[in-house]
């Protein structure tokens, strides 16, 4: 592979993601019925953590991803927190997506534009 040249998105990558099979992806991309609401959830958030572009049909829907911002995991109370967030979160239909800020790394303000790009439903700091 040539430095900064991804591969394509692949529905193997995205049914791993998933945890579901190539046919469960195929049939929610090509928005056949059959699929119950709960897969199909994890099919476009699998679509979203990867950073496929959905097509426009698909992002009618609510993709259901929610940032969580972290400013830390070395204190114990950052991962605490972020558990309680995350059932909260998974008991109201929403799939996190943990971003965590380190010495030299993304700042507070990129992150938040990762994940706008993302089209998250909504970012909890």
């Amino acid at each position: 592979m040539v430095a900064g040249v991804t591969s394509p998105l692949r529905l193997t990558d995205i049914a791993a993601q998933a945890q579901v099979s190539e046919a469960t992806v195929s049939r929610v991309l090509n928005g056949k019925s059959g699929v119950a609401a709960g897969t199909r959830h994890k099919v476009l958030a699998a679509l979203d953590l990867l950073g496929y572009e959905r097509p426009v049909r698909l992002k009618r829907r609510s993709n259901g991803l929610v940032g969580l911002l972290i400013p830390e995991l070395t204190n114990p109370i950052f991962p605490a927190f972020a558990k309680v967030i995350e059932q909260a979160l998974a008991g109201n239909g929403y799939t996190p997506v943990l971003c965590t800020q380190k010495p030299g790394g993304a700042t507070e303000d990129e992150l938040v534009e990762q994940l706008e790009e993302r089209g998250v439903t909504g970012i909890v700091f």
